[in-house]
C-alpha cells in the first residue's frame, strides 16, 4: 500500500497544469481558513473549501492521463481508477477530522440553538463531500452531466437541512452523532466515486473536463 501511494504522488509531475493547480489548491485552502476564522465555524462553506483544497491532487493525477508516457504505461488503468483516490483519501479524512474537532470546540458549551446548527453544519459538509466524491468518480467521462447533476443535487438538500436545523433543532443536537454521519457519508462517497470510475474506465476522457478545468499543460 505504501508503494502505491509513493506511485500516485510520483504521477502527479506528469499531469496538466500543476503549478496552476497547486495555486488553485492554496487559493482554496486560504479562502477556506479565512472563512473559518471570520465566521468561526458558524458557516461550511470555510471547512468545505479546506477540505476540497487537497481534492486538486486528484485532477493533477488524472490528467496525467493524457501523457504519452502514461498512455503506454501499465499503471493506466490504476492512474484513472485507483491513485486518484489513494492519493487524496488520507488528506481528505485528515483535513475533515481536523475540522470536526475545532467545530466541537466551538459547539462544546454553546447554548442549545446554536450547537444544533454546529451539528446541522458539520452534517452538510459531509453531505457536500459525499456529492464531490461522487461527481469526480463521473466528472471526467460526463462533463456536462455530471456538473449538471451536481448542481441539481445540491441545492435542495442543502434547504432541507437548514430548514430541519432551524425547525427541529433536536435533530442535530448530538454534535457527535453528525460527526459520524458525516464520516459515513464521505466514506460512501469515496466508495461510490471508486465503483464509478471502474464502470466508467473504457469510456473515452471527456475533453472539455480538461479544457475548462485544468486548462492547458504547463
Amino acid at each position: 500500500m505504501i508503494k502505491e501511494l509513493k506511485n500516485a504522488y510520483k504521477i502527479i509531475q506528469y499531469g496538466l497544469s500543476v503549478k496552476k493547480q497547486l495555486g488553485f489548491a492554496l487559493m482554496f485552502a486560504a479562502i477556506g481558513i479565512a472563512v473559518e476564522l471570520a465566521t468561526k465555524g458558524a458557516q461550511p462553506v470555510g471547512a468545505f473549501y479546506i477540505v476540497l483544497s487537497g481534492l486538486f491532487i486528484y485532477q493533477m493525477i488524472i490528467s496525467s492521463d493524457v501523457s504519452t508516457l502514461i498512455q503506454s504505461s501499465p499503471y493506466k488503468k490504476k492512474i484513472q481508477c485507483t491513485y486518484p483516490l489513494l492519493a487524496v483519501i488520507p488528506w481528505t479524512y485528515i483535513a475533515f477530522t481536523i475540522i470536526v474537532v475545532i467545530h466541537g470546540v466551538f459547539a462544546n458549551g454553546a447554548d442549545p440553538k446554536i450547537h444544533a446548527e454546529y451539528g446541522a453544519n458539520i452534517f452538510l459538509i459531509g453531505f457536500l463531500l459525499f456529492i464531490t466524491m461522487a461527481y469526480f468518480g463521473i466528472s471526467y467521462k460526463y462533463f456536462i452531466l455530471s456538473t449538471v447533476l451536481m448542481c441539481c443535487s445540491v441545492p435542495i438538500p442543502m434547504m432541507g437541512i437548514n430548514i430541519l436545523a432551524h425547525r427541529f433543532e433536536s435533530v442535530f443536537s448530538n454534535y457527535a452523532a453528525c460527526a459520524a454521519a458525516a464520516y459515513v457519508l464521505l466514506t460512501l462517497g469515496s466508495i461510490l466515486s471508486w465503483v464509478l470510475t471502474r464502470l466508467l474506465y473504457k469510456k473515452d476522457l471527456s475533453k472539455l473536463a480538461f479544457k475548462g478545468v485544468l486548462g492547458k499543460a504547463d
